[in-house]
Formats: C-alpha cells, sequence, structure tokens
C-alpha cells in the first residue's frame, strides 16, 4: 500500500483529539497519563494535529476565488455581499486541542529530546492556526492555554496586537525548526520535519513584511493598529533568511525529470503522480483507493460537477515564450494568433496547466490521443485547467484520483527568497540564478531579455504588460517575481493572498475574463490542429448545420446568455464571459468578526469598514 500508515491512525484518533469546544472538559487524568506517558502515546495524539490540513477534496481547490479563474457561479463574499453574520472559520477547537497538548506534554519519564521534538510539532501547527487567523482577520486574542472553567476571565480578552501575534508566530517556528528531530524528507510527503518549519517561516515572514508595506497608507495601515516591534524590512530579511536556510541546508531540490511532451514534463509530474514527488514537495495530502480518493478530475473535467474554473486570456499573457522573450498576442500583420500559435513555443508551463495544442490523454480504449478544451461541457475561456488532472478520461466522472496533492513545494521557498531579497533592495544576478532562473530552466526557456531578466542576469527595465497588472510597482526584478509566482504557483492557494498582502485585490474585479481566439463564427473549427472540429461557435437563435450539433456553443447574447464574443482588429473575435457583479470592497481584506462573537464578548472590535 503506498501511503503512510499514519493515515488510518488519524481515522482513529481524530474524533478523540479534535473539534472541541475552548470550554470542553479535559480528558480523565488516567486517559491523559496513559497518552503523555509515552513517546507512542505522542505520537498518536500529534496525528491528530494533521486534520486540519485541507482534505483531499479541499486542498486543489484552494484558489477558488483568483482574479484569472473564471466560472459560472460566484459566492456572496466575491459579489461584495459578505456580512457580520456570513463568517463560518472562528473556530478555536483545533487551537484547544494543540495547547491541551503543550500543557501536558511534561512527564520527565520521557526523555526532554523526545518531549520536546513533539512540542515542535504541535507548535508549529499552532503557528499555521494563527497564520490562518491572521490572514483572515488580522487582530485577533493569543490563547497559549486550556480553558477548564467558562468563567475564566481570559475568555473575554480583547484582540492582540499583530506584533504579538507574527512575534509568537515567529517563536513557535524557530522552536520547531529547532526541536522538531526529523531531518530527512519524510515518506510521500505526509508527515512534517524541521524543514516544514523553516519553510513555513518564510512564507509568513513574506506574508506580513508585504502587508505592512502595501497596506502602509490604508484603513488597514500598521500604524492604526500601532504595531511597532517588526518593520516591513525586518520582515523581509527574516523571510529571506529562513528561506536560505531552507535552500542552503535542506534536503529539498527543484525536480527536474522528464522532458516536456504532449502537455506532461517535470513540472505537472508533481501534481499527477501517484506518490508524491519528495525530492520537491515538503508536504502532500495523500489520496489512495483504499484510504481516501482524491476529485480533481471530476472537479476540472465534469460538465455538472464543479464550478467550469477555467484560466483567462489576460493571465495566460503573462506566459513568456520559450525564448524568454514577452508574448505578443499578435501576428507581425496584426492577425491574432491562432490557439496553435499561443500554444506553441511557450514557457512549457502553459501547457502543463491547461490544455495546450499538443495535449494527449488516453481515450476509453486507453490510447492517447490529441483531446482539445472541452468547449461544450466545460471551459469558458477555451484555457482548460489541466494541472491536477490525470491525462485518462476514466477518472472523470466520480472521486477516482489517487494522485498526490502538493501543499507546500521547494519552489515557493526560491520564490519566496527571490521576493524578499528584490523588495529590501539587495538581490544579486546570482540571487536571480539561483531562484528565477532555475525556475524558467526547468520551464524550458532558454533566454530572456533585459525587460523579463536571462537565465542568469536579472531584468533591468520594465516590461510593458506586467506592469499593466501592478501599476505602481517601478522595479522590474519584483515585476518579474510576480509573473513567476503566479505562473509556478498556479492554482496552489497562493494568489488571492498574494493579491491581499499586495493590496491588489481590485485585480478580481478587473479581468475582463476574456478567453481564446476564435477565427470565425457560425462554421466549425478545428482549435488544436489535428484535423478535427471541436467547436462550433453560433450567435444564430440555432446552429446552421445541424451535424455539427455535438460541438455546438451558443456564443448569441439572447435568454441572459452569458457566454458570448467580442469581436477584434484584424478579424476574428475573442470567447468572452460576461459574467457581472464581481466586487471586493476595502472592507473584505479582513473579513468581519462574527456578530454573535462580538455578543458575546464585547471586549474584541469589529474589522475597519464592518
Amino acid at each position: 500500500m503506498k501511503k503512510n500508515i499514519f493515515i488510518y491512525i488519524l481515522l482513529a484518533v481524530g474524533i478523540l483529539f479534535t473539534r472541541c469546544n475552548m470550554d470542553e472538559e479535559p480528558q480523565s487524568s488516567a486517559s491523559v497519563a496513559m497518552v503523555f506517558s509515552s513517546e507512542k502515546g505522542l505520537q498518536t495524539y500529534a496525528y491528530s494535529f494533521y486534520n486540519e490540513l485541507p482534505s483531499r477534496s479541499e486542498a486543489f481547490k484552494r484558489n477558488i476565488t483568483i482574479d484569472f479563474g473564471v466560472k459560472n457561479s460566484n459566492s456572496g463574499m466575491e459579489v461584495g455581499a459578505y456580512t457580520t453574520n456570513s463568517s463560518t472559520s472562528w473556530s478555536w477547537g483545533a487551537l484547544r486541542n494543540i495547547n491541551f497538548f503543550l500543557e501536558n506534554n511534561t512527564n520527565e519519564t520521557l526523555s526532554e529530546k523526545i518531549r520536546n521534538n513533539y512540542n515542535g510539532i504541535a507548535r508549529l501547527f499552532r503557528a499555521r492556526f494563527y497564520f490562518d487567523k491572521l490572514v483572515t482577520y488580522g487582530e485577533v486574542p493569543w490563547i497559549d492555554k486550556v480553558f477548564n472553567n467558562v468563567d475564566d476571565p481570559d475568555l473575554y480578552n480583547p484582540q492582540d496586537s499583530r506584533d504579538m501575534i507574527i512575534g509568537h508566530i515567529i517563536e513557535d517556528l524557530d522552536y520547531a525548526y529547532a526541536n522538531i528531530s526529523e531531518s530527512d524528507i519524510t515518506t510521500n510527503s505526509t508527515l512534517v520535519n524541521k524543514w516544514t518549519a523553516m519553510a513555513f517561516k518564510s512564507r509568513v515572514c513574506l506574508f506580513e513584511a508585504a502587508w505592512r508595506k502595501y497596506h502602509a497608507n490604508d484603513q488597514l495601515d500598521i500604524a492604526r493598529t500601532g504595531c511597532t516591534d517588526y518593520s516591513a524590512d525586518e520582515l523581509y530579511q527574516l523571510a529571506a533568511d529562513a528561506a536560505k536556510e531552507v535552500i542552503d541546508k535542506g534536503p529539498y531540490k527543484l525536480y527536474l525529470s522528464g522532458t516536456y511532451a504532449n502537455g506532461r514534463g517535470a513540472y505537472r509530474e508533481l501534481f499527477i503522480a501517484d506518490n508524491a514527488v519528495t525530492t520537491e514537495v515538503m508536504m502532500a495530502i495523500a489520496t489512495d483507493k483504499v484510504l481516501g480518493l482524491g476529485e480533481q478530475n471530476w472537479y476540472y473535467n465534469s460538465s455538472t460537477y464543479g464550478p467550469h474554473l477555467c484560466m483567462s486570456r489576460k493571465f495566460a499573457k503573462t506566459y513568456l515564450n520559450i525564448d524568454g522573450t514577452p508574448y505578443n498576442e499578435k501576428n507581425e500583420g496584426g492577425t491574432y494568433k491562432t490557439f496553435v500559435q499561443e500554444t506553441t513555443n511557450r514557457d512549457t508551463r502553459l501547457n502543463q496547466t491547461i490544455r495546450g495544442a499538443d495535449y494527449t490523454r488516453k481515450d476509453a480504449s486507453s490510447t492517447y490521443v490529441r483531446t482539445s478544451a472541452n468547449f461544450t461541457g466545460h471551459t469558458l475561456t477555451g484555457y482548460q485547467f489541466t494541472k491536477f488532472v490525470m491525462d485518462d478520461v476514466s477518472y472523470d466522472d466520480a472521486a477516482t484520483n489517487d494522485n498526490d496533492i502538493p501543499i507546500l513545494r521547494f519552489a515557493e521557498v526560491l520564490l519566496n527568497y527571490a521576493e524578499a531579497k528584490a523588495e529590501l533592495g539587495t538581490m544579486t544576478d546570482a540571487d536571480w540564478a539561483l531562484t528565477i532562473g532555475r525556475l524558467r530552466n526547468r520551464a524550458g526557456i532558454t533566454g530572456g531579455t533585459a525587460q523579463t531578466g536571462t537565465l542568469s542576469a536579472k531584468p533591468t527595465a520594465i516590461e510593458p504588460y506586467i506592469a499593466t497588472y501592478y501599476p505602481n510597482i517601478t522595479k522590474p526584478e519584483i515585476l518579474e517575481i510576480r509573473r513567476e509566482r503566479e505562473i509556478e504557483l498556479c492554482l496552489e492557494g497562493f494568489r488571492l493572498i498574494d493579491l491581499k498582502r499586495w493590496n491588489y485585490c481590485n485585480l478580481w474585479v478587473e479581468d475582463p475574463w476574456e478567453g481564446v481566439f476564435i477565427p470565425a463564427l457560425n462554421t466549425p473549427l478545428d482549435m488544436d490542429g489535428d484535423n478535427t472540429y471541436d467547436a462550433y461557435f453560433y450567435d444564430t437563435d440555432k446552429i446552421g448545420d445541424s451535424k455539427y450539433s455535438s460541438i455546438g456553443v451558443y456564443v448569441g447574447t439572447s435568454k441572459g446568455n452569458v457566454l458570448n464574443v467580442k469581436a477584434v482588429n484584424g478579424g476574428g473575435y475573442v470567447m468572452k464571459y460576461n459574467y457581472v457583479g464581481r466586487e471586493w470592497p476595502v472592507r473584505q481584506y479582513l473579513y468581519p468578526i462574527p456578530e454573535v462573537v462580538i455578543q458575546k464578548n464585547p471586549k474584541l472590535k469589529q474589522n475597519p469598514g464592518w
């Protein structure tokens, strides 16, 4: 059996130690003594912490709200309709579970090294818990004890400062790094080691540094909160130092095996491997035919399940050409490039993230065949995501995926280091080559320009297209690192958090949600160049030729249809999904403290704008 045996134990002990309230009565003294008197007991308890990681059915959906993620439905938050009664994430049971462990792991019959190892694991998960709260709510109360009495006055404390929270998170992660004894890569990367703590520290410090820098003059500013213990530059330096520690001393490296072909290569192998590629994947959510299956294919390839999430044209244009030059959507004569031209000789991560013109997958007879985007039953733009999807139609119609889902990769550590150094103004060409150069080299990119940077030298001038995303950024290396970050980590749960910390959630509203170029309407089209018709886009009352009804895609405007087209200069059209209502009020950078919580504890202050 390919997955860790610890998953079985998780199922057995998870209910015992989690989902408790902050004031729940403790376990009996006999059961507590039994758990904390042996290393096996500590190990079993520590497995309960993993229940708070994303589930198999959620780990690949962490980018549902992204500016370039076109979809067929939006939630209340995404249309600005979030309220103080909407929040469902004000849950503290996982924290009580961790603090209970830390308070009771004191049995001196076990060596200090053993106890400190498991305390390190607990404090790593406490840091993760509080980072999620910091991203979601900003200031919250810091709690490092177990409440066994409903009359405990500390239950009604006000929020603590961002300084206190980030300081405690850093303390927890430093303790975890110093005391977790496991330093090797764990089986299938399903358990934490000391490097997990340091990699996570680079993520946490990078977030808080950017928040303090880019929200310095708005209603969420740090001056308003009275935070002075950490400057943005100090946090950027902590992020850089943590990342460099992993880069220089850790056992991880970029996975480079496999030559790109037909939508598959080293990059995509990380997301479709049956067993996590542990050389690069630092943490993964395991799926297994026995223990539990994932829904990646069902979510991305079904016409009835999932929101038909697909990539926007605006974002697809950020991928560089294979020679490192910026992509131009037009030919020299001014006509728009076809989909085949668009997905040929580009950064290979494009065709490993969406179905490019060369993409193949197994059909019902287990034969690899060219397979275009599913225009009739799924994609809203023609850029159909395939990053987490197995290349076999047999996976498509139910929860059948057994490919593991990465949630922490060495590639992120490289990007964290690069961004922190660039923001500090200390990035060298050597830093660039160590990070961005390596990632682009894996993606097949062979060179570059003064605007995009080469594999060995950072850029020295601004590239105009990426600058349209972030018009307030004047450092070319920061712009290119942002390009690289969102391409490399696409769909891995970072984009919305990045937009929040960079103060750019307006991009959620502004992406036009356009799609691929369509040469003509009311005629059958071969979109991927395999001499087979893939779609028949029509804007008439009914399809002009009934023999193409199986590939017919209505793009007219009657009956409120929102899948349309837009005429472009030079002839032809681009797909456009005219879904209206996307909003992002400034107040939503921080979510509201639930009204019922403030009623119970009036010392809590509501976040700005709510």
